[in-house]
């Protein structure tokens, strides 16, 4: 028997019972206990409901109520102490509906003695602790100790209803941390664990210790869902606003630094709210809006809280319908690919052609790529379509060669999640080869974020790609890092000025400065430089005049089918005088292949 002293209550109407208990107990060596009696039904039930002991001793007559009655109260109560039935005589079907009902044991009064109440005792204990285990294997997460979703619905159901009686409000809080995926790549799944673990108590610090904002409406409820989401309860508020000012104190805890070794990282979370009645009258209804909710403060950069409403599932249905039909869009042939000439500002040749995905929708039309490449990304389909688009702007390529058109390489962008596969290379060796290109024919563009991912694994990649002879641009150059050790450190042959820079370089001093410094630093590394979205004539002349030769845009060409492109180049090889003046297009009068009217060969989505 352990040591520590139990706490033990016995509810029988007979004083000499609990005599004769008492008497049993002392009997029993090496047991520290503490025996409490109470005589009545109703004096039982106000007791026992104060979760106070370790085990209970029931009698099974109580006046006109009997102990099986206050073991099936009590346990639907939540009573979770072992219960013992005492019975006056042997009766086998009672004995079984009281096991049924939930008690952990039964005795009969006339044959109890020391021996056998300690085994009882004993053998409930036991089957307390097992069932405990059980209990937090089945409705607790094991990294936090916190509950997880299974119990906070369960709890999330019973407010509901007790809402529903007294016809008051409740709210879901639902978090998830911000870039945590960054934490586990760039510190480890180990270090990772702990700062959950460490939200997790900076919560339960604000629940417990009597925070004056968070406590006045929190539930003691709150719970990891998995990963890095976490939902609290909300019980009983008096409004709507009082959930956000629970929300707003919850950032200012999480947003206080976290010490990850020798370092301290800031990290902040994005929250939804959803309300009951108003976003849904049960437990799955006001997670799934509340989650909603968060996904949308997500999409306005983060780090703020958002309430439900009723368009957030109308998007996130239309979502999910473009997601489904982007999983047939490669099995269909929906997708094609656009390609952007690059010209030589100095002689006017077009020195190659970026490819840009499109998405021919049987039903939408041409769909942007900056509404299914954040799709794509998401659930992973971006590997195949990535794929696809590489094999076949490889295999454009030599049609054109095999067409008689000069020898241009061709862009390929590539989004971050296929640098990381473990096969990249080889996905890049077939193309080549099964095209029958040159590699000096392909060129590869790459974020300055793809670059910083895992920078030793990423470095052997590079390296592997050149060595063959492909090309490596860094695209959208200005909008990540910037920084000038990596350009150092990496096999980089060029870096494109990205567009948002370009836009205003004659409007806007701040822009003219950095496109003026990116373009410096370049010569200096001598990388060559490639100005994106170039569209009037004052953006061409200011580049040609600070030293950038190569440019793209519509002031010269939209993105163009493959057949156009063909003859876009021929036009150019046969232009003669003013070269620059006979292949531009007028920006006003070009078309807009793919109708968004925003496409400037550019986007941060395209591949």
């Amino acid at each position: 028997m352990d040591e520590k002293l139990l706490r033990i209550l016995l509810v029988d109407d007979d004083e000499d019972d609990y005599i004769i208990t008492r008497d049993l107990f002392s009997e029993i060596k090496g047991m520290e206990f503490d025996l409490q009696w109470v005589a009545t039904y109703d004096e039982a039930m106000k007791v026992m409901g104060q979760n106070n002991h370790d085990i209970y001793l029931l009698d099974y007559r109580l006046g006109e109520k009997t102990g099986l009655d206050l073991l099936q109260q009590t346990i639907s109560n939540g009573c979770r102490s072992p219960i013992i039935l005492l019975t006056g005589q042997s009766d086998h079907e009672l004995d079984i509906k009281a096991l049924k009902t939930g008690a952990s044991d039964y005795l009969v009064k006339s044959e109890i003695n020391a021996d056998l109440l300690e085994r009882s005792i004993r053998y409930s204990l036991e089957r307390k602790r097992s069932e405990d285990d059980m209990y937090r294997m089945a409705y607790y997460d094991a990294l936090t100790g916190l509950p997880n979703r299974l119990l906070f619905q369960d709890r999330l159901n019973q407010v509901i209803k007790h809402s529903e009686r007294e016809k008051n409000i409740i709210a879901i809080l639902f978090l998830d941390v911000d870039n945590f995926k960054r934490i586990n790549d760039t510190f480890g799944h180990t270090a990772g664990d702990g700062l959950l673990k460490e939200i997790a108590a900076r919560l339960g610090h604000l629940v417990r210790k009597g925070d004056s904002v968070a406590r006045q409406h929190l539930d003691n409820m709150f719970a990891r869902l998995g990963g890095d989401e976490f939902t609290i309860l909300l019980s009983d508020i008096h409004n709507a606003e009082d959930a956000l000012k629970v929300a707003d104190r919850i950032n200012q805890v999480i947003s206080k630094p976290f010490a990850m070794g020798n370092q301290e990282v800031f990290v902040t979370v994005s929250s939804g709210i959803a309300v009951y009645p108003n976003d849904g009258d049960n437990s799955d209804a006001l997670l799934k809006n509340a989650d909603s909710a968060m996904y949308y403060a997500k999409e306005l950069g983060k780090n703020n809280c958002q309430f439900y409403m009723q368009s957030m599932n109308e998007r996130a249905f239309e979502s999910l319908a473009l997601e489904n039909d982007l999983r047939k869009a490669l099995e269909n042939d929906e997708l094609l690919l656009y390609y952007q000439p690059q010209i030589d500002i100095i002689n006017g040749k077009v020195i190659g052609v970026e490819a840009l995905i499109r998405w021919q929708h049987p039903e939408r039309g041409m769909v942007s790529p900056a509404d299914f490449i954040p799709l794509a990304e998401k659930n992973g389909l971006i590997k195949p379509i990535g794929e696809w688009a590489l094999r076949t702007a490889c295999n454009q390529r030599r049609i054109w060669q095999d067409a008689g058109m000069s020898p241009i390489p061709v862009s390929v962008n590539i989004a971050s999640l296929q640098f990381q596969q473990s096969n990249f290379t080889q996905i890049v060796s077939n193309a080549l080869n099964d095209s029958g290109i040159s590699s000096a024919d392909l060129i590869l563009e790459i974020t300055e974020s793809t670059l910083m991912k895992n920078t030793e694994d990423i470095t052997n990649k590079l390296y592997e790609v050149t060595n063959m002879g492909v090309q490596l641009s860094i695209d959208d150059f200005g909008t990540g890092y910037s920084s000038l050790s990596y350009l150092k450190r990496f096999p980089i042959h060029a870096i494109k000025i990205d567009y948002s820079f370009v836009k205003e370089i004659t409007t806007n001093p701040d822009d003219a400065a950095i496109v003026e410094a990116i373009i410096s630093m370049a010569n200096s590394l001598k990388l060559e430089i490639i100005a994106e979205g170039v569209e009037t004539e004052e953006q061409l002349q200011f580049l040609r005049k600070k030293g950038c030769a190569l440019v793209q845009g519509f002031l010269f060409s939209r993105p163009l089918p493959a057949y156009e492109i063909y003859d876009y180049c021929k036009k150019q090889e046969n232009s003669c005088g003013d070269v620059l003046s006979a292949i531009c297009i007028d920006v006003k009068t070009g078309t807009d292949p793919d109708g968004s009217g925003e496409d400037h060969g550019t986007e941060i989505h395209d591949i």
